[in-house]
């Protein structure tokens, strides 16, 4: 059968993407109006715009170098396009799809590679569609920099509370830095986003915000606390929810700050909340709370000896700490040096910044 038909080629001719029809064995069977004037308008040397070329054949030469450490994006994507094509030409994929940069020289352009098989019946079998998405692009560039300018208005407002924390309060502040550094590392290790951790630093970073209501005199009390007043810093979780929750994070920093001593046995506080009932940054704060919470000085007595916070979340792993985070932790916990414990508890470390 013919290639193209009048029809078919005024359909592909209206359309904005650089289009070509391809064969079997990858030959370049007919290419739409956009191609061409893609072509004319950039220089390109293939002769009739490349129509009875091999498709497949003149990837192949710059598909070949990909493997060079020295190789260059061309030859990365180039190997990427001739795998897609063969794999839609040989009915393993439905479907091929890849964004690549093209820039000229005076302007960045992105473009949207993708592959189709072409209906069965006909000499062509694949349909490649170039389509130029460079104003997309830059509505996601545009996009991202908004979200780095709102995050980084959220860590500001972070920091701020904080340091309001540490100047009523030095010990408390040294901990909050040390639980969301500790809980970054489990977060990590866990592979969460970059994203989700930066929300998990944040919330760590305020995890006692409640605190500041509770009268400095029980804070710092070196004896031991009696039930009321122990009654008192329990409420410092609920506190320090009801001072967040207006606030509108994209991450959910108020219900790290309420539920970070919940446990999955339903015996924390305040909410007595059960296992995936207790938000996973929360589950992973309240791990780094507690590993923090037991190796570190107290005004009322001096810090344990690392293998007893370990021996401690073993024994609740997976009772009233989540089995995963324990296991991610010991990863970390296991290796961290005094000097890492003492800078990031007694230095005042900005927030990581976000990259999206």
């Amino acid at each position: 059968m013919n290639a193209l038909s009048a029809d078919s080629s005024s359909v592909i001719d209206a359309l904005t993407a650089h289009v070509a029809l391809i064969d079997g064995d990858g030959e370049i069977l007919a290419v739409n109006l956009a191609w061409r004037h893609f072509y004319d308008s950039n220089g390109c040397h293939l002769p009739n715009y490349g129509l009875g070329c091999n498709y497949l054949e003149l990837l192949a030469p710059l598909a070949a170098q990909a493997e060079n450490p020295a190789a260059s994006e061309d030859n990365r994507i180039a190997r990427a396009v001739l795998e897609g094509l063969r794999s839609v030409l040989d009915g393993s994929a439905t479907r091929f799809q890849l964004e690549y940069p093209c820039h000229a020289p005076h302007e960045q352009r992105w473009f949207l590679l993708t592959v189709t098989p072409f209906a069965p019946g006909y000499r062509i079998r694949a349909v490649v569609s170039h389509e130029n998405i460079t104003a997309l692009k830059q509505a996601e560039e545009r996009t991202r920099m908004q979200a780095l300018r709102v995050a980084g208005s959220f860590a500001s407002t972070v920091e701020s509370i904080a340091l309001a924390i540490e100047k009523r309060d030095p010990y408390t502040a040294g901990h909050q830095r040390q639980v969301a550094a500790l809980a970054g590392e489990i977060g990590r290790i866990m592979g969460l986003s970059e994203e989700r951790r930066f929300g998990l630093h944040l919330g760590a970073s305020i995890h006692d915000i409640g605190k500041i209501s509770v009268p400095a005199e029980i804070l710092n009390r070196p004896g031991v606390l009696s039930e009321p007043e122990f009654s008192i810093i329990r409420q410092h979780a609920q506190t320090g929810y009801e001072i967040l929750r207006g606030i509108d994070f994209p991450w959910p920093i108020a219900d790290i700050v309420q539920q970070h001593h919940e446990r999955l046995d339903g015996s924390g506080y305040p909410l007595g909340l059960h296992a995936e009932e207790i938000c996973l940054e929360a589950r992973i704060v309240a791990v780094a709370d507690v590993f923090d919470a037991i190796i570190s000085h107290r005004p009322y007595r001096p810090g344990h000896a690392l293998h007893e916070a370990i021996e401690e979340l073993q024994r609740g792993r997976g009772k009233i700490y989540d089995s995963t985070v324990v296991d991610a932790g010991m990863q970390f916990f296991t290796e961290v040096s005094p000097e890492w414990h003492r800078l990031h508890r007694e230095t005042n470390l900005p927030i990581p910044t976000l990259q999206l």
